[in-house]
Formats: structure tokens, C-alpha cells, sequence
């Protein structure tokens, strides 16, 4: 290896937050000049600067790169390695010194809140904070007045370096009280750390009565809102409720007496027509019609087909669907279809009418099926029609 490198000191003690100072020694042992690149590695290579990364050494030269490393706080204690790696002509090598890093035991505490007030307790939390670079122990101690009831989450606690912990803290007074002025009860908690540290925090807790101060003019001014909206609505609002509520149903009687007036005419119309209709003897007919599937038939029958002057009054109609089938099924009088269905929403369908249909003489009483799947276990589509009313001369 043409370039060697070492440290100098190769082992060093640190404080948590000092500085130290490292010398990397550099040789070229060969007859050429060559071009050095360095960089830091290892456990130490974000807190370690190096005064320069590229050296030209010429031959057989001696030089020496200053190296800081800032042992800041959050390094843990122990022995660390400060590592650089050298490169030179595609030839890799590093240099390493060690640098202890010293024990520091040291935390913080505060009162989180300081004051706290309530009628039932006071609740606090004790937050301690290590701030030293080993593992913690802290015990707690409250010292509290006779009229209250300290209660402490846990008397001692282990705090990593670098962490916050919290240790909740309840404040019970002895005895309550329901009304008065704030009693304020202070008192002091204790904080010993394992490395000799002692803390004392103060704190305040503001006792109140159980029934706050505006608890007295909050409900006489309620009582006085219900009081007043009540003689209001009595006396205001009421009556002018009232008032509408009588024209609004008095013009709702007036419009259901129009509607109720307006179907009794519709109806007496309907049946002083129905009363004209030349009802004569009773008559019934059926009509059936095979369809195969996907397919359309109709079965046609002549009314009075002598043109004798009669006149069929056809008052009820009942569709049959025996077999399922799916698919239309119209009822004709002439090229007038009079009725048409569904077949798949019935088997059997009864239709009667209020207003009979007229069929005169010489017209043309059809039943025509759109067949668009027969029924279960059969090759078409069978329906048939029965029609019953009156035939009656003209007159």
C-alpha cells in the first residue's frame, strides 16, 4: 500500500457536549504523486469534520488533516469509533481512534400546570427530563397539607437519556364545601434524581364550591325567560295562533267541500250514463287463442252479424293465463284495443266495469297474444277471454 494513515491520539475522552481534536497522519510511501480522497465513517461520521477531503501528496510526503469531533449530548456513554475511510489510485484503506465519551447524569423537572383549580380535584402532572447521556432514576415525594389527599401515579420512575416522562399527580380535599370564596391550598413536590440532583416544585391548588358563583343569577334568569315566554305565548301568541289556525282550516273545509262536490258530480254523471245504455239479455262469450312461441295469433268474432240493429253491453271481462306463459295479450273492438295486459302478472285477471263498453252491430270482437315464452312444460302460449253483458235492440 502506497499511502498509510493512523491517528494521533489514537484514543481520547470526551465530556457530553465538548469538542475534541484528532490529527490524521498521512505518508506516501512511493516514488509518484498521487491524489488522496477522504471520508468519515462509522458510529462518529454525522458529528466528525474533517479539515479537507482531497489531498495531493507528492513523493514520499508526510501530511497531516485536522479532524473535529463534536461529542454532542445525545451520545450515549461509552467508547465510540471515529472512522475515516481512505481512497487513493482505486486502493481503499481507513484509519479509526476511539473516543470515550463520558458519563453525564443530569434532568430537569417542572409542574405541568402549576395551579390547577376545581370543586373535586386537582390534577397535575410532574414531568421529569433527562438530560444527561445514561439511564435515570427519580424518585417523587408530595408534601400537602393535612386537609388534603395526595395521589401520586408512581413514586419513582426510570428515564431513558434524551426522554420526558410524566407522572400524573391528584390533589382530593377532605372536605367540600357548597358555596363561598375559593380556598387555595399550596403545596410542594420533591424530586431526587440517582445522580444527587434535588428539585423542589411548587404548586398551588384553588379549591371552589361545589356550586359555582353564577350558578344563582343563571337559574333566577332562567325562571325569568320561562316566566315571560309563557306570559307571552298566553297573551301574544297564542291568540294569533289561534286566529290563523281558524282561517287555515276554514279555507281547507271550503276546498275538501269543493273536491268531495266535485267527485259526488263525477260519479252521478257516470251513472246517469251507465242508465242509458241499452242493457237488454244477459250474454256471455269466450275467446281462446293458441300462440306458439314468438309468435302472434288472434281469434275475432262478429257481433250481430246479420245487422239486425242489436247492441252488446259488455260489462265484465275476465283474462285466462292457465299455463304461465309470458308475453300481451289485447282485448279489440274493431281496430280499438279496449283492454291489454301483461301475461306475466296473471293467471287469471277479472276486470268490471262501472261504464260498459258498446259493441254495435256488425262490429268486430277480437283477442290477439303476443306469445313470447309459453308456460312451464308446454309448447305455446294458451289464452282465453270470457266476456259476459247484455244485448239489447237499438233503439
Amino acid at each position: 500500500m502506497s499511502v498509510t494513515a493512523s491517528f494521533q491520539p489514537e484514543r481520547i475522552s470526551a465530556a457530553p457536549g465538548d469538542t475534541v481534536a484528532l490529527t490524521l497522519t498521512l505518508q506516501n510511501e512511493s516514488d509518484a504523486e498521487c491524489m488522496v480522497k477522504l471520508g468519515a465513517a462509522g458510529g462518529l461520521a454525522a458529528q466528525t469534520v474533517l479539515q479537507t477531503e482531497t489531498i495531493y501528496l507528492d513523493p514520499n510526503e508526510h501530511f497531516e488533516v485536522p479532524v473535529i469531533v463534536d461529542a454532542n449530548a445525545n451520545l450515549p456513554a461509552g467508547m465510540h469509533s471515529c472512522v475515516i475511510e481512505i481512497d487513493h489510485d482505486g486502493d481503499s484503506s481507513n484509519a479509526a481512534a476511539t473516543v470515550e465519551i463520558l458519563e453525564a447524569a443530569s434532568f430537569a423537572a417542572r409542574l405541568e400546570p402549576p395551579q390547577s383549580k376545581s370543586a373535586s380535584a386537582g390534577r397535575h402532572k410532574v414531568a421529569i427530563e433527562n438530560n444527561g447521556n445514561v439511564p435515570l432514576m427519580v424518585e417523587i415525594e408530595v408534601s400537602a397539607p393535612d386537609e388534603l389527599t395526595a395521589e401520586l401515579a408512581a413514586p419513582a420512575i426510570n428515564v431513558d437519556p434524551g426522554k420526558t416522562a410524566k407522572v400524573e399527580l391528584r390533589l382530593a380535599p377532605r372536605a367540600r364545601f357548597w358555596s363561598g370564596a375559593v380556598h387555595e391550598h399550596a403545596f410542594t413536590v420533591d424530586v431526587n434524581g440517582s445522580n444527587g440532583e434535588h428539585a423542589d416544585l411548587e404548586g398551588l391548588y384553588q379549591q371552589g364550591p361545589r356550586v359555582r358563583p353564577w350558578f344563582g343569577p343563571a337559574a333566577a334568569g332562567m325562571v325569568g325567560a320561562l316566566v315571560v315566554s309563557a306570559l307571552a305565548w298566553q297573551f301574544v301568541l297564542k291568540p294569533q295562533v289561534e286566529s290563523i289556525a281558524r282561517e287555515e282550516a276554514a279555507e281547507l273545509d271550503e276546498i275538501q267541500s269543493a273536491d268531495l262536490q266535485t267527485q259526488v258530480d263525477e260519479i252521478e254523471a257516470a251513472a246517469a250514463e251507465a242508465a242509458e245504455l241499452p242493457l237488454g239479455e244477459p250474454v256471455d262469450l269466450r275467446l281462446d287463442v293458441t300462440a306458439g312461441a314468438a309468435s302472434s295469433q288472434t281469434t275475432a268474432f262478429v257481433f250481430d252479424e246479420n245487422g239486425s240493429g242489436r247492441v252488446l253491453s259488455i260489462t265484465d271481462i275476465i283474462l285466462q293465463n292457465p299455463s304461465g306463459a309470458v308475453g300481451t295479450v289485447e282485448l279489440l273492438r274493431d281496430d280499438q284495443v279496449l283492454q291489454g295486459s301483461n301475461m306475466a302478472n296473471f293467471r287469471d285477471l277479472d276486470f268490471h266495469l262501472v261504464a260498459p263498453y258498446r259493441v254495435d252491430s256488425r262490429s268486430e270482437i277480437s283477442l290477439r297474444v303476443e306469445c313470447e315464452t309459453p308456460g312451464p312444460g308446454t309448447e305455446s302460449c294458451e289464452v282465453a277471454a270470457t266476456i259476459l253483458g247484455f244485448v239489447d235492440d237499438d233503439s
